[in-house]
């Protein structure tokens, strides 16, 4: 009786030890279920899992059956992975490849790889430094039931599918720097009866996307600041959401009758006289196809060229936008723009606004300077600094108060149907060696909110 009690006793100590191992972390990783040492394993390169195989035991085939591989090739082949990788079906897999004579069959490889897997989500990436330029995927790529989630970039390859595409399963389609003319780009989406999402990212030979016949697609994403970039037309009936920027040539928008947010971002040299006039008849013509937009973001260069139309006198398009995002500076550049983009604006409810974070981002701001005579500056405007003004100012508590004020009460007098504002001040409007200013500039926003029966919400960025 007292050896069983004894024995009870030594197996008690002992996984008692054993559980307190576990508990203090010296064995609580090797404790866990494969699930989860796979969905850690998933974070990191594929050649950074398989050498977690001469750990222990208890390691040497958890990398072989996580279904996320992450692989770079720069020079050679990783056969290890072909040979030894045993999980029955991959739901992410992320190839970065460097193009030459010698991996060109590899690249088809690894494809092939993942496709007989019934890979999910397939990211590719081909860099080549021969440009040559003259890599095609084999038809078997185009020929997929289970991708659901497909990122291309091809370094400015050409992506000519000689095949009928099929990806029925495709949901979310990303294609950057690929060569893809406009009946490829036809065959793709035909191939595609369930896509979603399409982002486009500087392709060329695009002229015309058409995407009458994709009622599933509901956001598109195009990227177009190089030259030589497309699409040059856009027909979108289906799209919600539209995301443009571009720096050059402007895209002419055809139809986006659905289209219920937008977000427009236009990057562009210093304006000047010669350039100054199709920047402004693309972007009134752009937002008066924007005519159903409830949601609306734009960014500075976009409000100064809206400035120089209100200067000219040029009429604007009434807008039915409910939220509106601007990302800009307290500049007089903007003001005029601001100022009608709200009165245009009738039915707002929400503004945001965004000022940049860093000073070098101030003085890259346009001036406008030329464009218009100096006359045609209103004191509404006056009261603003121009951009080389805000940046001797910042650091002076007294001058940003002053400046913020008079953008609310600029926002305030030309919102009539405002219910919220939210104002993101940089880091460099505060002065952390006076915090009697930031008290008093709360208690300003506090003052305003009241008296405009309007949420006023004021926030520092950490940036």
């Amino acid at each position: 009786m007292a050896k069983r009690r004894e024995r009870r006793g030594r197996r008690q100590h002992r996984s008692h030890r054993r559980i307190q191992r576990i508990i203090d972390g010296a064995d609580f990783i090797n404790y866990m279920p494969d699930d989860i040492l796979h969905h850690i394993l998933s974070f990191i390169p594929t050649d950074l899992a398989m050498r977690t195989s001469v750990l222990s035991r208890r390691w040497r085939h958890v990398w072989c059956e996580t279904p996320c591989l992450d692989i770079t090739l720069k020079h050679g082949a990783m056969n290890q992975t072909l040979t030894s990788y045993t999980a029955p079906i991959i739901t992410s897999f992320k190839l970065v490849m460097d193009l030459n004579s010698n991996t060109v069959p590899q690249v088809d490889s690894w494809i092939e790889f993942a496709l007989s897997r019934n890979v999910q989500n397939l990211s590719v990436f081909v860099r080549d430094f021969t440009y040559s330029k003259t890599y095609r995927f084999p038809d078997i790529f185009y020929l997929s039931s289970s991708l659901k989630l497909l990122d291309v970039t091809l370094d400015f390859f050409d992506m000519i599918p000689t095949c009928t595409v099929s990806w029925k399963s495709l949901r979310n389609l990303t294609l950057r720097f690929c060569q893809i003319p406009d009946e490829s780009i036809h065959n793709i989406l035909s191939g595609c009866p369930i896509l979603e999402s399409l982002t486009l990212d500087t392709c060329r030979l695009l002229e015309r996307l058409d995407l009458s016949k994709s009622p599933n697609l509901r956001r598109l994403d195009i990227n177009r600041q190089y030259r030589r970039t497309g699409p040059i037309a856009i027909v979108a009936p289906h799209i919600y959401y539209l995301r443009l920027t571009y720096s050059i040539t402007p895209s002419t928008i055809v139809d986006v009758s659905s289209l219920s947010e937008a977000n427009l971002t236009i990057i562009s040299s210093l304006l000047s006289p010669l350039t100054a006039d199709g920047y402004q008849t693309m972007a009134l013509e752009m937002l008066s196809k924007f005519h159903n937009v409830k949601r609306l973001t734009v960014g500075e260069t976009l409000l100064q060229i809206l400035s120089l139309a209100e200067l000219r006198g040029v009429p604007f398009p009434t807008l039915k936008v409910q939220t509106l995002t601007v990302k800009t500076e307290f500049v007089r550049s903007v003001i005029p723009g601001i100022s009608r983009l709200l009165q245009n604006s009738p039915g707002l409810k929400k503004l945001t606004l965004h000022t940049l974070q860093l000073s070098h981002d101030i003085m890259k701001m346009h001036h406008l300077k030329g464009l218009y005579p100096d006359q045609c500056w209103r004191s509404t405007c006056e009261v603003f600094p121009t951009s080389k003004e805000i940046y001797k100012m910042l650091g002076c508590n007294d001058a940003t108060l002053k400046l913020v004020a008079s953008f609310m009460d600029l926002v305030l007098r030309n919102a009539k149907t405002l219910e919220r504002m939210v104002v993101w001040l940089g880091g460099i409007y505060f002065n952390g060696d006076a915090p009697w200013f930031e008290e008093e500039l709360f208690d300003m926003v506090e003052t305003l909110s009241r008296n405009n029966n309007v949420s006023i919400l004021l926030k520092q960025s950490n940036c």
